[in-house]
């Protein structure tokens, strides 16, 4: 310990809000932000980029489940790292990435905030920027129940915007099997090249299902219930996406959706004249949950680390009244406005994901150490084959070398 004087976490998490908490913080980071951008990369086929980040996205969430059972503490990435290897330094580097792509990503979606904002008012993105910003900061001061309880809720609320455009313009998959051909890829290089850009992005979407690891020390069953989160998570929102995405790419061109600012709301926008302000209502709140769940997520990390001595000791102290980690959360907020005000939007994405692709290659190889190790896995925790991690590390790999090789061409 680092010498801090605080009782620690509260537990308080059961499974359904972790699920509704993991679920929260992948739609509000992704789909109403960043849907536009994909098509306009995937074009038509933009639902199997989302195929492929949600394939990649699965291996990994494996990973990090088992991990999260085995050694289910605050900075879960930098417990994980630090138990396979024994090396403080790729520990340290491991959790400094996490804390710097969540704040990138929270970055991002604060700047895709403005977007839906401007749909009923305009006002400077500045203002905008700073107002959400510091007001979830707050929030997650307050403490993990009351932020907990505002993402179920919140969460609840996204979901019944998807499911708005699910109802509302599912009429567009009416035309499907006339237009399956636009969107079936062919056995060629050009259409696998647009799909494999678009799943980059897409890729960001997904991300989200690890920032449950790191309320591990609030969930009342961490090796129960962490593992199922994840899964739960993923699987759900992979359906979500696969449908949205088609609906949007027969109700839309993809250029119509590239430049859109506010995708979901374009999408209704046809369908009838209220159907846009409603689901900017409603991905304005999902947008928000997904900032404050990072908020949340930036601050544990922070904690967890300095509660190994790997962060300056002011990052674990803990308020006696609320029981967050309050200066870890304040410099996360600092650092997300900074970074709002500073760049746009897909720049913030790709740089998200280039960082939390490297940090998933060195999950999954944890885990394939620590099992090649054949290190006992506590009393009720549920192993997964070797190959889980052995798949999971070459695909993250294989996207990142992708992406690197097309930016530098």
């Amino acid at each position: 310990m680092n010498g801090n004087e605080n009782t620690g976490l509260k537990r308080s998490l059961s499974l359904p809000l972790l699920i509704f908490y993991g679920v929260g913080t992948i739609l509000g980071l992704g789909i109403y932000v960043l849907l536009g951008k994909i098509a306009g990369e995937a074009g038509m086929m933009a639902p199997f980029s989302f195929l492929i980040a949600a394939l990649i996205a699965t291996f990994t969430g494996l990973s990090y489940g088992e991990l999260s059972a085995r050694i289910p503490k605050s900075a879960g990435e930098v417990n994980y790292v630090d138990a396979a290897f024994h090396q403080k330094y790729l520990s340290i580097l491991v959790g400094w990435l996490i804390i710097l792509s969540a704040i990138v990503s929270t970055a991002t979606v604060v700047n895709g905030y403005v977007g839906y904002v401007h749909v009923f008012i305009e006002i400077p993105d500045y203002i905008i920027i700073a107002g959400i910003t510091l007001l979830l900061g707050g929030i997650a001061v307050w403490g993990i129940t009351e932020s907990a309880m505002t993402i179920t809720i919140i969460t609840t609320i996204e979901i019944i915007g998807i499911l708005m455009v699910i109802v509302i313009s599912g009429d567009n998959l009416a035309a499907f099997p006339d237009r399956w051909r636009e969107i079936v890829p062919g056995a060629n290089y050009d259409d696998w090249k647009m799909i494999s850009l678009g799943a980059f992005l897409a890729f960001f979407t997904f991300i989200g299902f690890q920032d449950l690891v790191n309320v591990a020390e609030e969930a009342k069953n961490p090796r129960r219930d962490m593992p199922r989160a994840i899964i739960i998570s993923l699987v759900i929102l992979t359906f979500l996406y696969l449908l949205v995405s088609t609906i949007a790419g027969l109700g839309l061109t993809p250029q119509e959706l590239d430049q859109s600012d506010a995708p979901l709301a374009d999408i209704l926008a046809k369908e009838g004249e209220w159907y846009p302000e409603i689901i900017s209502a409603i991905s304005l709140v999902a947008i928000v949950n997904g900032v404050l769940v990072q908020i949340v997520m930036i601050a544990r990390v922070m904690y967890g680390m300095a509660e190994k001595n790997m962060a300056p000791a002011l990052f674990g102290k803990i308020n006696p009244v609320t029981r967050t980690p309050i200066w870890s959360t304040i410099l996360s907020v600092v650092a997300i406005l900074i970074l709002a005000l500073m760049f746009n939007l897909e720049s913030l994405a790709e740089m998200t994901n280039y960082i939390l692709i490297t940090v998933f290659i060195m999950i999954n190889l944890a885990l394939w150490r620590i099992k090649m190790r054949q290190d006992e896995a506590p009393s009720g925790v549920r192993t997964y084959p070797l190959a889980v991690p052995i798949i999971g590390t070459v695909l993250n790999l294989a996207v990142l070398v992708f992406q690197i090789v097309n930016a530098l061409s």
